[in-house]
């Protein structure tokens, strides 16, 4: 090569780009430049939060204190049986009214329950937000209890109870319930049994909800191309005049380190759940327990490449080892508690070893988890933050939530400058308080047999330290 060509490549700038790469700082103005969340209070006690947003659609919520967790015995599964008749007719619009009105505005109306939480909520153009949360109040705080939808719906509800129950994947977590929290409110199912479907009436299911659907207990939540004054107008036009009740006090729940297990030999693999109790939805180390939840992540055998170039650490050793389908972390958090655990699927010959797997991999987080597993996991954490806030309906469905459990939303920065604070010693420190030495609830569906005897899994929940 000529020194003229030497020269030629020495002095040859570098290009590169760097606009398409935005710096955190950028990103963190940007979620501080968000619109705020703002709050009101009516004299009954309803609190109204809104979150405006430059759209033409908006989300108008009711979240209430209501479901199985405050139901009876006698009453479980009214709260879910109550969606099916709530869109049916009023005392102010007969069936064919209200279908007609909700028909005329094309608007979206949804609901549904969780354990301690039920939710109505409407997706509507934003010039039709009047009307839509005139429809949803009414639907809700001025039912009909038409006697001809209930026993419609009844039989509605019995064909929904069937098909869940052929489901193993909803009913394993029916089954994880009653294990961990037997004896208390929590362990009941959101539908019920099939027994009491038959005894609501229009009595029943007006004295629950009179006794549930307390303003005080309620928070409506907009998000949108609506303002908060339009909002607190709108509250004191259709709900002012809900009257505050005494205020229910929950039972306090109580984990139990327990199994069940239902062996079907008729369902081709296992399904089998194992968790421990857990922080709370606004618990401080809630922020830590979802990192840990994403440094476990999933895997199932559909995903292409080795085991040896997978990120998560028990697809690694379990695909080596061939000791599962799929598995997942889960957490499911409640006003109080919650239970952080694992969901795979395996033969019965592998399920002890899976078992085993994870359990090591619990104990790993206890005491080795390194920085690059903790940043990896906090990114994943905070795309599911920004995707879950991405669309009205999202945003509103996490305002109501942190409303009815906080009395208040942390907003977007807040929440993205908790993860960033995670370190692997949070990590480990979390991991140790709430996996180290503590009791299992595992539930278990189909060929089980493979699942060896409780107690070996819960002395597995420690080592020895040197």
């Amino acid at each position: 090569m000529s020194i003229a060509a030497r020269l030629s490549r020495a002095w040859r700038p570098l290009k590169y780009s760097f606009r398409s790469y935005t710096s955190n700082n950028q990103f963190m103005q940007f979620l501080q430049n968000l619109p705020c969340t703002q709050y009101s209070k009516l004299v009954n006690g309803l609190t109204v939060v809104t979150e405006e947003r430059e759209s033409y659609n908006s989300c108008i919520g009711l979240f209430m204190d209501a479901g199985p967790r405050y139901e009876s015995n006698f009453e479980n599964g009214i709260t879910h049986f109550f969606e099916h008749i709530a869109f049916k007719s009023t005392r102010a619009r007969t069936k064919p009214e209200l279908e007609a009105q909700l028909e005329r505005i094309g608007a979206r109306f949804k609901c549904f329950t969780t354990r301690e939480m039920s939710v109505y909520y409407v997706e509507c153009l934003c010039h039709d937000t009047p009307i839509a949360t005139d429809l949803l109040t009414d639907c809700v705080f001025n039912n009909a209890f038409a006697t001809t939808d209930i026993e419609n719906q009844k039989r509605t509800v019995y064909a929904e109870m069937i098909a869940h129950d052929d489901n193993p994947e909803a009913v394993i977590y029916d089954y994880l319930h009653s294990s961990a929290f037997q004896g208390t409110p929590l362990a009941a199912t959101v539908m019920g049994p099939s027994g009491n479907l038959y005894n609501f009436t229009d009595a029943t299911i007006c004295r629950y909800l009179s006794k549930c659907f307390d303003p005080c207990r309620t928070v409506l939540v907009a998000v949108g191309g609506v303002k908060h004054e339009q909002m607190v107008a709108l509250a004191n036009s259709y709900l002012i005049r809900l009257e505050p009740l005494k205020c229910m006090d929950i039972d306090a729940y109580r984990f139990s380190g327990s199994e069940v297990r239902f062996r079907d030999d008729s369902l081709p693999l296992a399904t089998v759940l194992a968790a421990v109790e857990a922080p709370s939805f606004i618990h401080e180390d809630n922020v830590v327990m979802e990192v840990a939840r994403y440094i476990v992540g999933g895997y199932d055998r559909s995903q292409p490449g080795t085991a040896q170039t997978h990120w998560s650490h028990v697809a690694r050793t379990g695909k080596e080892e061939k000791s599962f389908d799929a598995f997942k972390a889960f957490y499911i958090t409640y006003k109080d508690c919650g239970l952080w655990g694992v969901h795979f699927t395996g033969l019965s010959t592998q399920l002890d070893n899976m078992m085993i797997i994870l359990q090591d991999e619990l104990m790993y987080l206890c005491f080795s988890v390194t920085e690059s597993e903790v940043d990896r996991a906090k990114n994943f954490y905070k795309t599911k933050i920004l995707y879950k806030n991405e669309s009205a309906w999202g945003t509103c469905l996490d305002i109501g939530r942190w409303t009815l459990y906080n009395g208040y939303r942390p907003s977007l920065l807040q929440k993205m400058k908790a993860v960033d604070k995670v370190t692997a010693a949070d990590v480990r420190a979390a991991c140790e308080k709430y996996f180290y030495d503590r009791s299992l609830a595992i539930a278990a569906i189909g060929q089980v047999e493979g699942l060896l005897d409780y107690n070996r899994y819960h002395a597995r929940m420690y080592r020895l330290r040197t």
